[in-house]
């Protein structure tokens, strides 16, 4: 359950700094750095599940609106395995991502907006 969980986390990583298209080198260190600093908590093996479905997401060139639907459809689905604390996390470092190339561009703010207002739909 857990591997499906941080899957879900790293394809709407992989939305967020796909969003407007295009995913830049500082987007994905952006990430890598979040992870490494925010998310040690979770343990080496689950950041690399992060890490292997982002890098996987762009291997295969996927659309950032697919992602981000199916992160949401996830959401939907196991509204229990995200807390306030989890929540507040995962926002903060899909901010971080969208501002990491060039500031944040509209598509890019576009996400962690409706982002935002999931999470607040689904208040635990």
């Amino acid at each position: 359950m857990k591997t499906e969980f941080y899957k879900h986390i790293g394809a709407l990583f992989y939305a967020i700094a796909k969003a407007d298209g295009n995913l830049s080198f500082e987007e994905y260190t952006k990430l890598a750095d979040c992870l490494d600093r925010d998310w040690y908590h979770i343990g080496a093996e689950n950041i690399n599940v992060i890490k292997k479905r982002f890098n996987n997401l762009q291997s295969e060139d996927k659309l950032a609106i697919t992602c981000y639907e199916s992160f949401i459809d996830y959401l939907h689905k196991n509204p229990g395995l995200f807390n306030s604390d989890m929540k507040s996390l995962i926002l903060k470092t899909a901010n971080d991502i969208a501002y990491a190339f060039a500031k944040i561009n509209k598509s890019e703010l576009n996400y962690v907006a409706k982002l935002n207002i999931e999470f607040k739909k689904r208040e635990i």
